[in-house]
Formats: C-alpha cells, structure tokens, sequence
C-alpha cells in the first residue's frame, strides 16, 4: 500500500516538537531529521516569509528532498513545519493521502513564549494566537477528518489521546508515549517523559500582562468558545 503523509499543523510552541518525536516511536513511521523547512537544502527558501501563504514555493524541490530523507518502506511518512498551518491546501495537492494532526493549547502558553523568545509584546502575541486559532478551525471545517488533539489532554491523558490516534490512524498503535524524548521547554533543551509544561510557563507571566491577554482574547468570544480555552478566558 502506497504510504500516507503525516503532517502536525499546530502553532511554534504548541508542544509539537514533542508529539513528533513521540510519535517517531511507532515502527511504522518515518520523520525527517528536521523540520522539513530547515532542512539544509530547502532553508533559504522556506524561510523567507514563511507565514505569507502566498509565498510560493519549488514543491517539487521539497518533494524530491523530503522523500531523500524520508524511508519510504514505512506506512507513514511524518512532517511537522508550523508554518504548514497558513498552507495546509497546498500539501494535499502535492501529497497525497494525506493525513493533518490539529495540535492546540492554551493562549497563555504560546503568548509567554513568543514574549520570552520574540519580544513579541504581550497583545501582538495574544493577536497571532487569535489568527493561528482561526487557521486551525478553517482547516477543520475544510478537513473534518483531521485530527484534533490538545496539548493539556497529551500530557494530562497520553494513554487516551494515543489510543485515540491509533483509532484514526491505526498504524500509530505501537506508539511509545512513555519514552523520553528532547525537546525544547522553558527550562531548555532536555530530555524528559511526557510532561505538562503549561504551569511553569504560566507562573512566568505578570497578573497584568496574563489581563492584557485575555482582554485581547475577550474580543474574539465566538473564536474561543469553539476551544476548551474559552471557559477557562471567556468568563475572567
């Protein structure tokens, strides 16, 4: 059988890192060593205004690179650039079948990393979360079929949230979630099990600047309570 493409659509900070190389456990996937879009031969070009959908790019380059590091023996070929959440119909023309993860959490998460790792002010950071929501909820309604995980349940219910992966893709059934894994979290680079980050990242953010957020997320009632999130933001 022809294999299936992969891809984890999820906003930088979402915990993606994590679920890749989670699900880099299964015998029946193959990831690329890398973010495809910082693979060496595809860096120059897939990292100039990366989240400009209207960036075009040489897809049959990224194909013929991609499928150089890619063991195309396995029954799932795995990618995750989160810039692929503003181009997701451009991957269904150019891999097919293919398969869409819709990684979410929670906005304060994201908005303490993009202020800590960018700069990013804390109601531009709130702004993006809003426009990387509403990216995730078109795919959604474009693709239902996708699937839809979120961060909190990954680390709170990983037994559950990977049976529940294995029963829409049922090559993912060997998937280790207990295995330690590296990645990048507010206390660096290193290599743990599964683990809620979300309070430490939390206990970073001011009581004014965690309002500053959630009035920006205030504006967008009917966006957030489409998410678990807008229980938690939509009432504060």
């Amino acid at each position: 059988m022809p294999a299936k493409y992969l891809f984890i659509l999820s906003p930088p900070y979402s915990g993606s890192t994590v679920l890749w190389r989670l699900l880099q456990t299964s015998s029946q996937v193959s990831a690329l060593p890398d973010e495809g879009q910082k693979l060496p031969e595809l860096r120059n070009m897939m990292r100039e205004r990366p989240w400009d959908p209207d960036t075009v790019f040489d897809w049959e380059l990224v194909s013929k690179t991609w499928y150089r590091y890619w063991d195309g023996d396995k029954a799932i070929l795995l990618e995750k650039s989160p810039p692929h959440l503003c181009r997701s119909a451009i991957l269904e023309q150019h891999f097919k079948p293919t398969h869409f993860i819709c990684l979410m959490r929670d906005p304060l998460a994201i908005c303490e990393a993009l202020h800590r790792r960018n700069n990013m002010d804390w109601e531009a950071a709130a702004q993006r979360w809003i426009e990387w929501l509403t990216m995730h909820l078109e795919i959604l309604e474009r693709r239902p079929d996708s699937h839809l995980l979120y961060y909190e349940d990954m680390v709170a219910r990983p037994r559950q949230t990977f049976t529940a992966l294995a029963s829409w893709l049922p090559e993912l059934r060997d998937v280790d979630y207990r295995s330690a894994i590296e990645a990048h979290s507010v206390e660096g680079v290193q290599r743990r099990p599964l683990s809620d980050m979300n309070p430490q990242k939390l206990t970073r953010i001011a009581p004014d600047d965690i309002q500053r957020v959630v009035h920006v997320l205030q504006d967008y009632p009917s966006l957030l309570a489409r998410t678990p999130y807008g229980a938690l933001y939509l009432s504060s």
